[in-house]
């Protein structure tokens, strides 16, 4: 099962780690500024339910899904693929995968999104689930904080 993206996840997570880090040289508007519900169409897009089996079954296809949504509904004045890669990261993450491309790349393929035809969005979707499945690598969440939390104590028993 696979957890999902919120709007208070977005707002709280995505959309202000994109403004702080992605925002330099084109600012992102306020998280208020956006257009009513689009975002939470992109969302809810991915946990889709048809007669109680989820619509998109894979992670990989949930995160393809939710990334080209982001991109394709725009759902920010402006920020939108920004906002979408560090969503797609994040959901990764929570879900226990590690995205290991790189940003040019991606970025090159949110262009992409972008810039395609909607009547493209078969094709868009399978070749943004391909790139993510290529470039991802699953790992224990609960694992990974165990030991991040046990070399913060570690570290701080060695300064004192």
């Amino acid at each position: 099962m696979s957890f999902f993206l919120n709007i208070k996840d977005i707002e709280n997570l995505c959309y202000d780690y994109a403004k702080t880090h992605f925002g330099k040289y084109e600012p992102i508007p306020p998280f208020n500024d956006r257009y009513p519900e689009k975002l939470e169409t992109a969302l809810a897009i991915t946990s889709r339910e048809i007669g109680g089996v989820l619509m998109y079954k894979s992670l990989y296809e949930q995160a393809a899904v939710l990334f080209y949504e982001m991109i394709k509904l725009h759902p920010f004045v402006n920020g939108n693929k920004r906002i979408a890669f560090v969503s797609l990261v994040f959901f990764l993450f929570l879900n226990g995968v590690f995205l290991d491309a790189d940003n040019v790349i991606l970025y090159k393929k949110s262009k992409k999104v972008a810039d395609s035809d909607p009547k493209s969005r078969k094709e868009i979707v399978a070749m943004l689930l391909k790139f993510i499945a290529n470039n991802s690598t699953p790992f224990d969440l609960a694992k990974t904080l165990h030991e991040y939390r046990n070399n913060i104590i570690r570290s701080k028993k060695k300064a004192v």
